[in-house]
Order: structure tokens, then C-alpha cells, then sequence
């Protein structure tokens, strides 16, 4: 069934061995068709640095019978970029055997998912923009990158940890953007939120998401 999915997929044993990938995960990181009893540290691609990481996932998977999401940036086959990766338990006979993973391209995600809630937002479509809102404002690479986990609900803990920086750090980027939006009736990380994800804010993707290979848990949700 995964060989038919068009996302990169697959199965590890709870030893942390490959027991199945299909095509798109193995042509993501060069892998070979072989690739049944691999683990993440064998294969040809940067993602191997990362093994231990991975092994730590899938073990938080199993032992909380939770999915796990991740977002992992790295230099894959084709080169740097961006992945979400869903990693969920399997049982077979109520005992925990491994986990399935699947991923999905970022950019691809945040694109599909920001237009939609925009036009949702305004049936104006001509506010979508990969360049920023209508009013022309530029932010600073730091600015651009907590408003882009600002606008995914994140909060400033997480951010922080998500961009290496301090909270303090953080907070101090938000009440910058506050400030910067202030022309636009933005008082708060409230309004500047609503006034962002209304003006095209969305589609923003900062390129500073791809400079420093990751990965690292975003959410965790019961499996039902």
C-alpha cells in the first residue's frame, strides 16, 4: 500500500531497522531498493548525522503510543529542504512492533495550506504574495522566521527552540514586528497575528528555515 502512496513512506522495525521504504523515501536520500535491514546511519545521504535523533522519535512513538511529528531540514539527494514527517506506532497483536512514517514536503504543505485559509479569510486572492502583504513591509531574516511559527500557533518556548535562540530572544523579535506593523493597527501579538494571516502573511517562506540542518518534534497526538 505505501508504494502506491506519492509522499516518501515507510516501515522500521522497533530496533530502529529498515523493514520497508518505498520509492519516494529512497530516491529522498539514495537510498537502494535493498534497503530492508538499513538503518538511518547507513544510508548515503547528510540524514545520517541525524540517526540518533530518528532512533529517539521513534522510541517517543512507541512508548506513548503517540504520532509524532517532526520537521526535518536537511541536504537531501536532491539537495536542501524541508520536511514534515508524521511517525506513528505499529501494534500487531497488541504488541508494539515499530513505526510508519510518512512525509510530506513543507513548502508544498505551508503553500496548499496558507492559500486556502487566506482565501478563507479574504475572497480577495490577489493578497496572496510570496514576497510579504500589501503594504510592502520587509522584515529582517530573524523577524521573518517567528513570524512564520507565529502564524502555526507555536508559542514563544517552542519558537525558541526551533530557531536555536533564546525565549528572550524570541520575545524580543515579536514586540520588533509589533512595532513594525504598528502603521497597519497592530498593538499586540494578537492583532498582529490576525492582521498577518488576513494580508497574505502565510505564504510567506523564509529561506532561513533551510540553513540549519534539523530535525526536531513539533506535535504529538494520541493514536486512535
Amino acid at each position: 500500500m505505501l508504494e502506491t502512496v506519492p509522499t516518501p513512506a515507510g516501515l522500521k522495525s522497533k530496533d530502529g531497522y529498515f523493514a520497508y521504504a518505498n520509492e519516494a523515501y529512497r530516491k529522498l536520500v539514495n537510498a537502494p531498493h535493498d534497503i530492508a535491514g538499513l538503518t538511518d546511519s547507513d544510508l548515503p545521504c547528510d540524514t545520517a548525522q541525524f540517526a540518533a535523533e530518528f532512533v529517539a522519535q521513534d522510541q517517543q512513538a512507541m512508548a506513548q503510543n503517540k504520532t509524532v511529528t517532526t520537521i526535518d531540514i536537511h541536504n537531501y539527494a536532491h539537495g536542501h529542504d524541508i520536511f514534515t514527517f508524521s511517525k506513528r506506532p505499529v501494534v500487531i497483536n497488541g504488541e508494539v512492533w515499530g513505526t510508519q512514517f510518512q512525509a510530506v514536503n513543507l513548502k508544498s504543505l505551508v503553500y496548499l495550506a496558507s492559500r486556502a485559509e487566506v482565501i478563507a479569510l479574504d475572497t480577495n486572492s490577489s493578497i496572496l504574495s510570496t514576497a510579504g502583504g500589501p503594504d510592502n513591509i520587509t522584515l529582517t531574516a530573524s523577524q521573518e522566521i517567528v513570524l512564520f511559527w507565529l502564524l502555526r500557533g507555536r508559542q514563544t518556548k517552542q519558537i525558541a527552540q526551533l530557531i536555536h535562540r533564546s525565549p528572550k530572544a524570541v520575545e524580543k523579535q515579536i514586540a520588533n514586528l509589533i512595532a513594525r506593523f504598528a502603521d497597519c493597527g497592530v498593538t499586540n501579538r494578537a492583532s498582529l497575528i490576525e492582521y498577518a494571516r488576513c494580508n497574505g502573511w502565510l505564504t510567506l517562506f523564509p529561506g532561513q528555515l533551510l540553513k540549519t540542518p534539523t530535525s526536531v518534534i513539533v506535535d504529538t497526538l494520541p493514536v486512535v
